[in-house]
């Protein structure tokens, strides 16, 4: 598929550049290049493309030469030669790109990092690529009691998790642990590590609740953590007995 993600890991940005990175967004935000793409990003990780299709090199140039920055808008259904633009009101994240490395034939790999989540407002041309109009996106404010309740009951499971995920070497987990100190973001990082569908990553992506998106949050955090410390177990037994076999001395 056409800007499939390659195989790596998922990074952070470094909070300086993604603060000055949103301020220039919302200094500037209007008309951006939109990615349709079967994938779901999200503010804070990294997103490795390789792009090859011909509309979508002319996207990534319009792109360089506008900001260094285009949308991503997950669509389950996107495929090579097929027009599958944003729908209005439709949720999506703001990207910008980090490094663009050319190949044979005007092909190219592209480093992009999640910066802010967006919603289009109006399609401004869908030739050769989607333009749209989009608008921020951000969490709703909260009373601070009870998102720091929240935040604080699931902030170890989360940590532990992505401990896990990184001790497993998972492409989604992120390398930097220097996590971000406000729920919103640390909420939008952890999701953007869950091992789950694409479909329940978007509904986490367009929640404006952080309180809400923690909760649900909670189960796949849960369930995932189980999971990687049983795998994590397993494979210190298999270095100690040749196994690897839960109770197997």
């Amino acid at each position: 598929m056409e800007g499939r993600p390659r195989e790596g890991r998922a990074y952070r940005c470094d909070l300086t550049c993604y603060n000055l990175c949103v301020a220039e967004i919302l200094e500037h935000l209007d008309a951006i290049a939109i990615f349709p793409l079967a994938t779901v990003l999200f503010p804070g990780a990294i997103l490795p493309l390789h792009i090859f299709e011909e509309r979508y090199k002319k996207m990534m140039k319009y792109a360089v030469e506008n900001g260094g920055m285009f949308g991503l808008s997950y669509r389950s259904d996107a495929a090579i030669g097929r027009e599958t633009p944003p729908e209005l009101g439709s949720v999506g994240c703001i990207a910008k790109i980090n490094a663009v490395v050319p190949l044979d034939d005007g092909r190219m790999n592209v480093i992009s990092t999640g910066l802010l989540r967006y919603r289009v407002v109006g399609i401004e041309s869908s030739t050769p690529f989607v333009v749209a109009r989009v608008e921020p996106l951000t969490d709703d404010l909260e009373p601070g009691a009870d998102l720091s309740h929240i935040f604080d009951d699931m902030a170890d499971a989360c940590r532990r998790f992505l401990e896990a995920a990184q001790a497993l070497d998972e492409a989604s987990a992120p390398i930097n642990q220097d996590l971000p100190d406000d729920a919103e973001s640390f909420s939008l990082l952890v999701c953007s590590a869950l091992p789950i569908d694409n479909e329940t990553k978007q509904t986490l992506l367009e929640m404006t609740s952080t309180r809400l998106r923690f909760t649900r949050m909670r189960q796949h955090v849960t369930a995932a953590l189980s999971e990687y410390t049983d795998r994590i177990t397993i494979q210190q037994r298999a270095k100690g007995n040749g196994h690897g076999k839960i109770g197997q001395q």
